[in-house]
């Protein structure tokens, strides 16, 4: 028989540790997850859509007659969920990562069920593959802001994870994307819905990368990024799209986000503008890490490398008008490396022997205004400007006590106001039309300096404005849930040339099984030159001549054939 000390010590151990389970136990943090469910085509709501937590059942809700739900007090970490909706089907969002510090708010877009089903079964099966653009039937893949967090050596940048898909592959140490062997400037970025230029930091003129995007993690929403035959609605493009779409702020709270790494000091603040409304804010900030060091008197690397951005989005439904939006960003990076006229360091290092001065500055600002015309028609109109310069500037000196030579001095500024219509409109669950325009008012100011002789010629000095101008129809057939059939047309006008093309698109899907699909595309592609090709000059005699006015747009025909297999939960191929 244990002594009476022992038995308070047992017990008294008993109590602690059955109070530091309770203590822990309180102590697990936890996270509010919501949302919204829509229809994918025309981004009506879904109200009575059911979602559950997979892995913690008992965490599950409802949508209301907005579509929008809310499950509270999830353990942080890592869930999947389901989303079920009568006479749709299933959605399984996988592996979505729950922080302590930051509510996680998700937009599900949800395809119509196409057979006629007496019973539905209800079966769990996600394709990360399946792009959000639902026209784009081959080469198109989505990719989530939570990959360009976790890829090895993304940056938080979308341009390095699409190194990784199939065909693409990086232009050197910027983040230039090389697809299928075309240059790099036949990609097209867009943002919500309309063009926009080169979104990147120490961009050139004529390109389609830089050393690192403007565009922050924090902003973004999930994605779609095509390699090829892309949909008729996309124009002025050769080899890929990368369609940015961002996320809404929080509507219930106010939420701010701090971090710093190698890339820079990152600030973001979202929130409500005032409580009931529905309405948000999302604003994000950067400053350069290279830039920072050197405020401390901290030189990295030979040149003086300087950046910084802002982005931004705004979100405003009113309820009998429709959805306003407005969003933005900018960047303003510059790198500057000096010659010297110490005749040691002249002697021995010969790369002082010369100087740059690079800057580039690209801005954008876009109005969106999105409202539903009946039940089965969507009217999207945006009205965007945009922005961008590029200066290069190259010196020498011949010894260490000659005067400096300017080799080159080049002045590129381009402006844009465009305007796009988009309609939509769903006839019923197997017909899906799209048809729409858009006017890009293009001003330009480009004066292109080289030395001859050490002295500096013009090779182009023009400034003046052009137009060009896209339209477009596509229309989608989907007669049961295992084929899909999208023919259209895109049209492309440039005045400047008065160039013209009118493009066929098609493109077919078929699903071979649950996981598995093979799809068949083909499109005429065409592009713009970037605006200082056509204004060359070349010396011929004693005259100047200008022969590329006339140049017609680059041109490329598409032909795909694509088989995609999902193996495994977490492995496609």
């Amino acid at each position: 028989m244990p002594s009476p000390k022992v038995l308070i010590i047992v017990l008294l151990s008993s109590c602690l540790l059955l109070a530091s389970n309770r203590i822990i136990a309180q102590s697990i943090p936890t996270q509010n997850l919501k949302g919204q469910v829509i229809d994918r085509s025309i981004k009506t709501a879904l109200s009575g859509a059911s979602i559950e937590c997979i892995d913690l059942p008992n965490f599950k809700t409802i949508s209301n007659e907005n579509g929008q739900f809310k499950i509270a007090s999830i353990p942080v970490g890592r869930h999947s969920f389901r989303i079920n909706y009568l006479g749709y089907k299933t959605a399984t969002l996988s592996n979505l990562l729950l922080e302590s510090g930051k509510e996680l708010e998700l937009m599900v877009e949800m395809d119509e069920q196409l057979n006629n089903l007496s019973a539905v079964t209800v079966k769990s099966s996600t394709n990360k593959v399946k792009p959000i653009n639902e026209f784009s039937l081959v080469s198109a893949r989505k990719f989530s802001v939570e990959e360009t967090r976790r890829f090895a050596a993304g940056i938080n940048d979308p341009s390095r994870i699409a190194m990784a898909f199939a065909g693409v592959q990086g232009n050197g140490n910027n983040n230039a994307l090389i697809i299928r062997g075309n240059a790099p400037n036949g990609l097209l970025w867009r943002m919500e819905g309309v063009d926009i230029p080169n979104p990147n930091h120490f961009a050139a003129v004529g390109t389609s990368g830089g050393g690192i995007s403007i565009l922050s993690a924090q902003l973004l929403a999930n994605s779609d990024f095509m390699t090829g035959a892309f949909p008729a609605e996309y124009g002025n493009a050769l080899s890929g799209v990368f369609d940015i779409r961002l996320r809404k702020g929080n509507k219930d709270k106010r939420e701010h986000t701090f971090s710093a790494s190698t890339i820079g000091v990152d600030a973001a603040t979202e929130g409500y503008f005032k409580k009931g409304y529905e309405g948000s804010y999302l604003v994000n900030y950067r400053y350069g890490f290279l830039t920072l060091m050197q405020q401390f008197g901290l030189n990295i690397g030979e040149a003086n490398t300087k950046f910084q951005d802002l982005s931004f989005n705004l979100y405003l439904p009113v309820k009998k008008f429709g959805t306003f939006t407005v969003f933005g960003f900018g960047g303003l990076s510059s790198q500057n490396s000096e010659l010297t006229r110490d005749s040691l360091v002249f002697l021995t290092d010969p790369s002082k022997r010369s100087a740059s001065f690079t800057g580039s500055n690209t801005g954008a600002i876009g109005f969106t205004h999105s409202i539903q015309l009946g039940s089965k028609t969507l009217l999207k109109t945006i009205y965007s400007i945009n922005a961008n310069s590029y200066n290069k500037e190259n010196t020498s000196i011949a010894k260490y006590n000659s005067p400096i030579v300017t080799t080159r001095d080049n002045e590129f500024q381009e402006n844009n106001a465009v305007l796009s219509m988009t309609l939509t409109h769903k006839f019923n669950k197997h017909h899906l039309l799209k048809t729409g325009f858009y006017t890009t008012g293009k001003g330009f100011d480009l004066h292109q300096r080289e030395a001859v002789a050490n002295v500096l010629k013009d090779k182009v000095k023009t400034n003046g404005n052009t137009r060009l101008n896209n339209a477009f129809l596509q229309y989608k057939y989907d007669p049961n849930n295992r084929w899909s059939f999208q023919v259209g047309l895109h049209a492309q006008y440039f005045a400047l040339n008065k160039g013209s093309v009118i493009e066929p698109r098609a493109g077919i899907k078929y699903q071979l099984g649950k996981n598995q699909f093979i799809s068949v595309g083909m499109g005429g592609h065409s592009q713009v030159q970037p605006l200082g090709n056509y204004f060359a000059r070349i010396k011929v005699g004693v005259d100047t001549l200008q022969p590329n006015t006339g140049l017609d747009f680059s041109r490329s025909t598409h032909y795909v054939l694509g088989y995609a297999i999902q193996f495994a939960p977490n492995w496609n191929l």
